[in-house]
């Protein structure tokens, strides 16, 4: 049964109207109902806001708790931004939200020159079989302890939020139940990251905190019983390629390319037979758009297609345009910026 939250913004509609219509998750997930609201549909819940006498009230759904409770911490922090202080109206117990899993590393090890695999157990993991792909990864300062929630249903953070850094990683595979579910997922290496220089120190049965899940599941089409999938990424986007690419319907048909810092990264991915699997290596093969080149030269049918794009804010926003251009709605594709400075991966 789908749970809520509720909050008061001591904003006029029209103004906040104004501003959230204007936020980047709007052009994708956004739309105004008949009656006016304003609704947003993300992974894991939706968002509804409507006016309140002078001010606006958000009414905040999802599956579960733990769906609710990143939904509810991710508005918050958009809102607090934006000058915005959301009220929320539900009280709560202390302790530690419902999206917070804490589970023990088993084993870490190299799995090509860029990659490091870890796999991870624990209880807590099996929430991350379902409602997105994603989760946040939680480094905080040496000594902390682990985040809690407070009675307004908000996550505390020791020594403050900016304090901890919480990168976005891929769920690579999971399985089993309890106690004994086992995660895995693959971390892009490279010279000054902060997760890369983690996965160098930590050590077998360290504890390993996680939040989600979050973002979206796999793509599933727009239709029909063999639908088409165009699935592109770059390096940093190569775990979600590969857990696409696995989940995929056997009778799925299309391309995936990935853009690689070499050979030696490239990695035996599983998909349907009818996905065509390209490699674009950066030392050999075209400049900075390349990915984006791939994507405009890609043939993309009429109906029963979805395409997925993932890589740098520079590259996903020229996707963006090329998309639209070949006439592909909001459903119909999911792109997605891992990164944002030239050259510089997400956990910087």
């Amino acid at each position: 049964m789908p749970v809520s939250a509720h909050a008061l913004i001591r904003l006029p509609f029209d103004a906040l109207g104004a501003w959230l219509t204007a936020a980047p998750v709007w052009a994708d997930h956004g739309r105004v109902e008949p009656d006016g609201t304003l609704h947003i549909t993300f992974g894991i819940g939706t968002l509804r806001v409507a006016p309140l006498g002078a001010h606006s009230v958000l009414v905040v759904e999802s599956a579960d708790e733990a769906g609710l409770q990143t939904l509810r911490d991710f508005i918050t922090d958009e809102a607090m931004e934006a000058g915005v202080a959301p009220i929320w109206q539900e009280r709560h117990r202390p302790g530690r939200p419902a999206n917070l899993c804490i589970a023990r590393l088993e084993a870490a090890g190299r799995i090509s020159t860029a990659f490091r695999r870890l796999w991870l157990r624990g209880e807590g993991l099996a929430r991350l079989m379902s409602g997105g792909l994603h989760f946040r990864l939680l480094l905080g300062p040496e000594g902390s302890d682990w985040p809690w929630l407070d009675e307004t249903g908000l996550t505390v953070w020791p020594g403050g939020a900016a304090a901890w850094h919480r990168p976005v990683y891929t769920v690579r595979s999971i399985a089993g139940e309890g106690a004994a579910t086992r995660l895995s997922v693959d971390v892009f290496l490279h010279e000054g990251g902060r997760v890369t220089d983690w996965t160098a120190r930590i050590r077998p049965g360290a504890e390993v905190a996680l939040m989600g899940p979050s973002g979206g599941d796999v793509p599933e089409g727009s239709g029909g019983k063999a639908p088409w999938f165009g699935i592109f990424g770059d390096e940093t986007a190569l775990p979600a390629v590969a857990r696409i690419l696995t989940d995929l319907p056997p009778g799925a048909h299309g391309v995936a390319m990935v853009r690689l810092p070499a050979a030696a990264d490239i990695q035996d991915l599983p998909r349907p037979p009818g996905i065509a699997l390209r490699w674009l290596l950066r030392d050999s093969e075209g400049g900075a758009d390349a990915l984006v080149d791939a994507l405009r030269a890609t043939e993309v049918p009429g109906r029963d297609r979805f395409v997925f794009f993932s890589a740098g804010s520079a590259e996903t926003a020229a996707a963006r345009e090329v998309l639209a251009a070949k006439g592909l709605g909001k459903r119909e594709c999911r792109v997605q910026a891992y990164w944002s400075q030239p050259g510089v991966p997400p956990d910087d």
